[in-house]
């Protein structure tokens, strides 16, 4: 079993990785961040002051039949199931991407790496995003019901640095990037070097390029566009 690799991965992350080498399985950290997220997920909905969110999504010109239909068609329940399927779904499809690609660059590296190991080492870099669970409880506990779900990211870019509003062209990318990101592509590049053998410098390519792109070309659009 793998329960011992759910600490290990913080600490001693290289043997964490030797020890999952044989056997990558991704269902252990996968249901530890669903259970993770799924729960501030639904106590967010559960304290959100909905009057107050729906004063904050509708344009100050909206007519008010159409913000009461609207009001209705997002009702608490909805925004809930919503927010727990995009979690769902959501980290299922990172995950499977990144299998995917892990897989593609094994190949065009000369790595010997499986789908299956390429989904499995995404979830398992992806622990340590398990510490921005308690940061957003805390900001959920203060906010009296008032906050916007993407502002209870404490470990994001924008609340740290950039402190966007929303609506402005950077508040996105930098309530998406997070300090976690950098953990994630060292987690990677390390479960890569234990699994492979191949060296740092190749490894930390790998991992970091899906992300230096995405943000990189959002970056440039904004700046396109703007």
């Amino acid at each position: 079993m793998a329960f011992a690799q759910l600490t290990q991965v913080f600490y001693e992350p290289s043997a964490a990785f030797a020890a999952l080498k044989e056997r990558p399985r991704a269902w252990l950290p996968l249901l530890l961040l669903y259970v993770a997220t799924i729960s501030i997920m639904v106590w967010y909905f559960q304290s959100v002051d909905m009057d107050w969110m729906m004063n904050k999504s509708f344009p100050a010109d909206m007519p008010a039949e159409q913000r009461e239909a609207a009001a209705k068609a997002m009702s608490r329940g909805v925004m809930m199931g919503m927010g727990i399927a995009g979690v769902v779904l959501g980290t299922l499809a990172v995950f499977a991407l990144y299998g995917f690609y892990f897989w593609l660059a094994g190949k065009l590296a000369s790595m010997e790496l499986s789908f299956k190991s390429g989904f499995a080492l995404a979830a398992w870099a992806s622990l340590p995003g398990l510490i921005s669970v308690p940061l957003m409880a805390l900001q959920i506990a203060t906010s009296k019901g008032q906050l916007a779900l993407e502002n209870a990211e404490m470990l994001s870019i924008n609340y740290l640095f950039v402190n966007a509003a929303p609506n402005t062209p950077w508040f996105s990318l930098a309530s998406t990037m997070k300090l976690t990101d950098l953990w994630f592509i060292a987690l990677c590049t390390i479960g890569l070097r234990a699994w492979t053998g191949k060296s740092t410098s190749t490894c930390a390519i790998i991992s970091a390029l899906p992300l230096v792109v995405i943000y990189g070309c959002w970056a440039a659009w904004i700046l396109v566009k703007n």
